[in-house]
């Protein structure tokens, strides 16, 4: 089965915000932004993919991250450096951003201490630099309990739920066959809203339908292999 990304609403969206924080009207007025939702709504595919096609960089989970760890992977990403000292990664940051200004998505930024994001809110009014906080709903106690920052988000994202639209089009891209409403419906309901029990059961459908030769997505398969699912 083939990997692909598809655009949804969600993903426009995201693009949209994106690209005006890179753009230079945001040299005018904050230049952090927020984008939450719970966990398998597609956040974290469409940050890479944006920082893959767009230039952006893209910071990845890592619990413990340090203001001083978080520095030296900004410094990393954007120079292939990772200094030491604090004063050496923002000096780095700096001339970085004075040279090519880009976009920093911070992945999981739900799960940083709350001295990591006030010491980013300080690199973005120090170099300009826009900056998009993706994360779950923590993240948003978290800015709300800092005025500071609460103050410096020009925009705030919430990812919804996947639509039928969303999976229709996924399924039909995959497997390229017509996809009856009644198996979106189903796979729908099962999902909860969220991206990954579509792809779980995209690999069992495709499996399925590799070792049998059918080439019809039935409803009662749909059906049989989310009761597994659920029995498992």
């Amino acid at each position: 089965m083939r990997q692909i990304f598809i655009q949804t609403e969600n993903t426009k969206i995201f693009d949209e915000l994106a690209d005006e924080l890179k753009s230079n009207s945001s040299l005018i007025g904050p230049s952090l932004s927020m984008v939450v939702g719970p966990a398998g709504r597609g956040k974290t595919e469409a940050a890479r993919h944006y920082a893959i096609h767009k230039g952006a960089i893209y910071i990845a989970p890592m619990i413990t991250r340090t203001p001083a760890m978080m520095l030296r992977e900004i410094s990393f990403e954007l120079s292939g450096m990772r200094p030491p000292r604090t004063d050496a990664c923002l000096s780095v940051i700096g001339d970085e951003m004075a040279k090519n200004r880009r976009l920093i998505i911070i992945d999981e930024s739900d799960l940083l201490e709350v001295r990591v994001l006030e010491m980013l809110r300080n690199v973005n009014e120090l170099f300009a630099c826009p900056i998009i906080l993706l994360g779950e709903d923590a993240l948003k106690r978290k800015i709300a309990s800092r005025r500071r920052l609460l103050s410096r988000m020009r925009n705030r994202l919430e990812f919804g739920p996947i639509s039928q639209h969303d999976i229709s089009f996924y399924l039909r891209m995959i497997f390229n066959t017509k996809i009856n409403a009644d198996v979106v419906s189903a796979i729908h309901r099962h999902t909860q809203g969220d991206w990954r029990p579509v792809l779980t059961l995209s690999i069992r459908i495709d499996r399925a339908m590799k070792a049998s030769g059918i080439s019809e997505i039935t409803e009662k398969m749909v059906k049989d292999m989310i009761s597994s699912i659920s029995i498992v």
